[in-house]
């Protein structure tokens, strides 16, 4: 069995040359000081990727901590659970193939922290579906929210990328919303939103 830092470093290099997304290292430091703070004891990530962050995750777990963890691509899904089995972690995370925004609902929680990770544009949606399975005063945290600075300032966004930054504006009005949660943007990386959830109930509607 390899130790969780050898098979990190495997991933790492195998994400660079196969052009994985996987958080950027400057955020790394951030994400792990963040689960170490909050020791988390039931976690959902959606979109694994490789397994990267779900490894960074379960490194800071609490006690008898367990990570449900969705990907869509199936390949990635067993390159993900092949890595986790052999950090050692396969009794504590769960990994599911599918869409998320389909599967959340399935899911039982509780949920104390919530990692989102997959396809900008559904961040909302699947927030929505995310807070009856959440605890009061849960973590949400959101990768790339501030999208290649597209989202925030002035800067032009090219016609492709209309609809995602459209997307997270809306996500992030709606964590800003300060009666729902308290939440702090970090700009390292393509920005990085921590969320606290307060038990409020969510009433903005998305787009399909």
């Amino acid at each position: 069995m390899a130790t969780i830092k050898e098979v990190l470093n495997e991933q790492r290099i195998y994400a660079v040359m196969n052009k994985v997304p996987i958080l950027r290292e400057a955020e790394v430091p951030l994400f792990e000081d963040l689960i170490a703070m909050y020791q988390p004891r039931q976690v959902l990530e959606v979109g694994t990727a490789i397994g990267y962050s779900t490894l960074l995750l379960a490194r800071h777990l609490g006690p008898e901590g367990h990570i449900t963890t969705i990907e869509l691509d199936e390949t990635r899904c067993e390159l993900a659970k092949q890595w986790i089995d052999q950090a050692g972690f396969t009794n504590r995370i769960q990994v599911l193939q599918g869409d998320a925004t389909e599967l959340i609902s399935s899911l039982k929680g509780p949920f104390d922290l919530v990692f989102l990770d997959g396809p900008k544009g559904q961040y909302l949606k699947q927030l929505q579906a995310i807070l009856p399975k959440l605890t009061v005063g849960a973590a949400v945290l959101a990768d790339n929210v501030l999208f290649r600075g597209y989202v925030r300032g002035d800067k032009e966004v090219p016609h492709r990328f209309r609809t995602i930054a459209k997307r997270l504006r809306m996500y992030l009005e709606t964590v800003e919303d300060k009666s729902q949660f308290n939440t702090t943007i970090y700009p390292m990386g393509d920005g990085m939103s921590v969320s606290i959830w307060k038990g409020q109930t969510v009433s903005h509607e998305t787009d399909d």
